[in-house]
């Protein structure tokens, strides 16, 4: 029941904790601790289901003080994970394990989050599933780069790969509707530090519900700006009356930045320094977009104030070298290496694709073949006109193969014009 779960999650917490304070006395404490709280996300918590009828967290009757306990307990052991993964050595294999916790960490958050309490229902838990009156549409929380960039992450345990894939079945079926069109979704860090339209629409309608100050004329600087406040707690007339709305806030960008964020902590500490719990503390403000454009945009700090980025596939126009492109993804920091991979064609496109070099253009995916048949031959890689558009389709398509891409590859070079290479 509700109560074993807050239980198991409390003592849980509280064991960590104490591994951490003893790590001058407990051999590789750090690693213990995240082994501890990887499982008590992965096992210990039942795996959200869309189905209210078979989900654990829906299907019997819940007060709002459990309803915020839990999503608080979710949170603790979110901070817990990322700062003992942090102390220990980092791999893609660490990353991809990782990236799975924090997403079941994010579908049991969404699903505490959907249920309607049976003694005080939260504002925010009825607007967010739908429960609401009125014609409201229920929100969600998309995948992202979850289901992009970690789909190239090595998980070799069959069961943190089940676990991948109800995570991925789950978060599709709460941002997409039955008829294949998409749910307004909330906290998309990963795609812009900034509220987005399903962000501006949840905050417009509590603020209807709660009788709280909405910007006029509504011009969409003033609704940013609006929104960016009340979700960052600049202004805390929201998140003071909502608490389970930062609880959940904080565990969607756990999860969001564990995915394609950047290093979280700084590199420059002692060997034998270990982060605690309170150091994964995620702190919000606001800041300007630019010196030119005062748009606000979210500001986090975690790990000695070390700002909480995410990596993204720069496409800045070049003249020196044909592969300059190609070799700028691997000139990155570790920790963004480890996420964005250069064997992955849409990484390859948006970064080398000579359209993209020429300007700021709209990113593409391409994950199939269907997708590379599709491109143009200005969005073809030709690494300064050394590759054909029809060798540039087959250098692509490979990348496509799982498993057999750099033999591929290998063969591709070794084996084709040697003319290519001069």
């Amino acid at each position: 029941d509700y109560q074993t779960a807050a239980s198991s999650l409390y003592r849980l917490c509280h064991a960590c904790s104490l591994l951490l304070h003893q790590r001058q006395l407990v051999k590789n404490a750090p690693a213990f601790v995240a082994s501890a709280a990887q499982y008590a996300l992965t096992v210990t918590l039942p795996m959200a289901n869309l189905d209210p009828k078979h989900c654990f967290w829906r299907k019997t009757p819940m007060r709002r003080e459990t309803q915020t306990n839990l999503l608080f307990l979710i949170r603790r052991m979110c901070r817990i994970y990322s700062a003992a993964t942090t102390c220990v050595q980092q791999s893609r294999g660490l990353i991809a394990i990782r990236t799975t916790a924090f997403a079941c960490a994010a579908c049991i958050a969404d699903a505490i989050t959907r249920v309607k309490a049976v003694d005080d229902p939260s504002p925010f838990s009825l607007h967010y599933s739908g429960n609401c009156e009125g014609p409201t549409d229920p929100f969600g929380i998309e995948a992202g780069s979850f289901e992009t960039l970690a789909a190239n992450m090595p998980i070799f345990d069959a069961h943190y790969t089940s676990l991948r894939f109800l995570c991925l079945d789950y978060l599709r079926g709460v941002s997409v509707k039955m008829d294949g069109s998409k749910r307004p979704t909330i906290f998309n860090f990963d795609r812009r530090m900034a509220p987005l339209k399903g962000d501006i629409e949840l905050i417009d309608q509590l603020s209807i519900e709660l009788a709280l100050p909405r910007p006029y004329p509504r011009q969409p600087k003033a609704l940013i700006s609006n929104a960016s406040a009340l979700l960052s707690g600049r202004n805390g007339l929201l998140l003071e009356i909502l608490p389970e709305m930062e609880y959940f806030r904080d565990i969607v960008f756990h999860f969001k930045h564990s995915v394609s964020g950047k290093a979280a902590a700084p590199t420059d500490v002692a060997e034998d320094f270990t982060w605690l719990s309170h150091h994964a503390t995620l702190k919000w403000s606001t800041r300007p977009l630019s010196s030119e454009d005062n748009t606000p945009i979210y500001n986090v700090t975690a790990f000695r104030a070390t700002l909480q980025e995410f990596v993204e596939v720069d496409a800045q126009p070049t003249s020196s070298g044909a592969f300059k492109s190609f070799i700028r993804l691997f000139g990155k920091g570790k920790d963004e290496m480890r996420k964005l991979s250069a064997a992955d064609p849409t990484n390859i496109v948006n970064s080398c694709g000579e359209k993209f070099l020429k300007g700021k253009s709209k990113p593409i995916s391409v994950k199939t073949e269907d997708d590379i048949l599709h491109l143009s031959n200005s969005e073809l890689p030709t690494f300064g006109h050394v590759l054909k558009p029809a060798d540039s389709e087959r250098f692509l398509s490979f990348l496509t193969a799982p498993y057999i891409r750099i033999p591929l590859i290998l063969d591709f070079f070794a084996n084709g014009d040697p003319g290519r290479l001069a």
